[in-house]
C-alpha cells in the first residue's frame, strides 16, 4: 500500500467521522415505569409501546388493580375480627369464679396447643380468638361452670409476620396486631420509607386466607409469594374511590414488601451512563458529576430530563447546566425514575471527530503500518 493510498483513505475515514459526529445523538429514553432495579431488562424500541411478555402497560395495570380487588374481597370480610392465631402467640386468659384461670398466660406451642386448668391441651393454631374463646367455653360448659365467661386477649403476636425491606428505616419481619393490620400500617411499623426510597412498593401477597377454621400446626413463612408475582403498588397515584387504595388492603402473615430505591437514568454524552440511587437533593448536575462528568462533546445548554407523569406520559424538562454552573439559573431537583439525556453539540462534534481519529485510528494505523511492512 502506498503512501497516498493511506493518506486517501485516512482522509475518507475522517470525513465519515465527521459527517456522522455533525448530527446530534439522540440517546434512548427508556419509560421509567418500566426500568428495572437492576439492569437486566432489554430496551424498548423507541416510540414503542412498552410491553413485557406482550402485554402492554395499560393491561398489566388492569391485571393489578384486579389482581387488588380480589384480595380485596377475599380478606375484607375476616378483617374486622378474625386475627388468626398460631405457634408462638401468647395468650392471657381469664375466666371469672375459676382462680387457676385469672390472667392466666398460656404460649402456643409448635404444635399449636395451650394448656389450660382443669381443661387439659386445647387446639388454638388457626383459630381467631373468638373461636378459641368459644372453644374454652364448651370445655368450662361440660367440666365446672354452667354458662361460663371467658375473657381471651393475645398479649404477643409471633406466629403471624411479615417481611418488610428494602428502603425502610427499620426493615425486617414485622408482628401482626389489631392496630398494624394494612399494609400502610406495616410500613409505618417499619419505620416508614428512608430518603432512598423510590416511587413503588411490591407487595407479595402470601398464598393461603386470612385464618383457616381448620387446625394449623405452622405459621406461614414469611415471604411465601402466591406465585410470586408481586403487585406494584404506585405511592403517588390518586386512587378513585380513595379506600380502594392498595396501602389500605388487609395483610396476612407470610406476605411480603419491598421498598423500591429510588433511581434516576443518565444516557448520552456521559462517561458512565446508567442507573443510579437517588438520595435526597440530587439535582440535574449532580447527576451529571455521578456519571463521572460530561463528555467534551456534550452541550450542557441542551440537557433534558424526562419526567413520567401519572398516567404513564412523559414531561420534557429542559435544563440548562452550564448556565446553572454560573449562577445564573436555578438546577432542577431530580425525581426517582427521572431520566436525564445530555445530547452532544453539533458545533463540538466536528473537533471531537477528529481528536477520536487521531488518538484511535491514526494510532491503531500506525501500529499496523510498522507490523504489516
Amino acid at each position: 500500500m502506498t503512501t497516498k493510498q493511506i493518506v486517501s483513505m485516512t482522509g475518507a475515514a475522517f470525513l465519515v467521522l465527521a459527517l456522522d459526529g455533525c448530527a446530534t445523538r439522540s440517546p434512548h429514553v427508556p419509560d421509567a415505569n418500566q426500568m428495572p432495579t437492576a439492569p437486566q431488562a432489554a430496551e424498548q424500541p423507541a416510540g414503542s409501546p412498552v410491553s413485557q411478555d406482550g402485554v402492554s402497560q395499560s393491561q398489566a395495570a388492569a391485571s393489578q388493580d384486579t389482581r387488588v380487588h380480589a384480595l380485596w374481597a377475599e380478606r375484607s370480610a375476616a378483617a374486622e375480627s378474625a386475627f388468626c392465631l398460631g405457634p408462638g402467640d401468647l395468650l392471657e386468659v381469664t375466666v371469672p369464679r375459676v382462680d387457676e384461670i385469672q390472667g392466666l398466660h398460656a404460649r402456643i406451642s409448635p404444635g399449636g396447643t395451650i394448656t389450660l386448668p382443669h381443661l387439659g391441651t386445647i387446639q388454638a393454631a388457626g383459630l381467631t380468638e373468638d373461636q378459641l374463646g368459644d372453644r374454652i367455653k364448651q370445655r368450662l360448659g361440660q367440666t365446672l361452670l354452667r354458662d361460663p365467661q371467658v375473657s381471651l386477649f393475645v398479649t404477643e403476636h409471633v406466629s403471624q409476620q411479615v417481611s418488610v425491606t428494602g428502603a425502610v428505616a427499620r426493615p425486617g419481619l414485622v408482628g401482626l396486631t389489631r392496630q398494624t393490620r394494612t399494609i400502610a400500617d406495616l410500613l409505618s411499623e417499619a419505620g416508614g420509607t428512608n430518603e432512598h426510597a423510590g416511587g413503588t412498593v411490591q407487595f407479595y401477597p402470601a398464598a393461603g386466607r386470612a385464618c383457616s377454621t381448620a387446625s394449623r400446626s405452622l405459621p406461614i413463612a414469611p415471604g411465601t409469594a402466591a406465585a410470586g408475582t408481586p403487585i406494584e403498588i404506585d405511592l403517588n397515584r390518586q386512587w378513585q374511590p380513595p379506600n380502594e387504595n392498595p396501602l389500605n388492603l388487609p395483610v396476612i402473615g407470610g406476605d411480603a414488601l419491598v421498598v423500591n430505591v429510588g433511581r434516576y437514568y443518565v444516557d448520552g454524552w456521559v462517561k458512565t451512563p446508567g442507573a443510579y440511587d437517588i438520595s435526597p437533593g440530587t439535582t440535574a448536575m449532580g447527576g451529571l458529576t455521578a456519571a463521572g462528568g460530561a463528555m467534551y462533546p456534550a452541550d450542557l445548554h441542551g440537557i433534558v430530563v424526562w419526567r413520567t407523569e401519572p398516567g404513564g406520559t412523559k414531561k420534557r424538562i429542559d435544563v440548562d447546566v452550564d448556565s446553572v454552573r454560573k449562577g445564573k439559573t436555578q438546577d432542577l431537583t431530580l425525581q426517582a425514575g427521572d431520566v436525564v439525556s445530555v445530547p452532544a453539540s453539533t458545533a463540538k462534534m466536528v473537533p471531537y471527530s477528529g481528536y477520536w481519529f487521531l488518538t484511535n485510528v491514526v494510532r491503531v494505523g500506525a501500529g499496523l503500518s510498522f507490523t504489516a511492512f
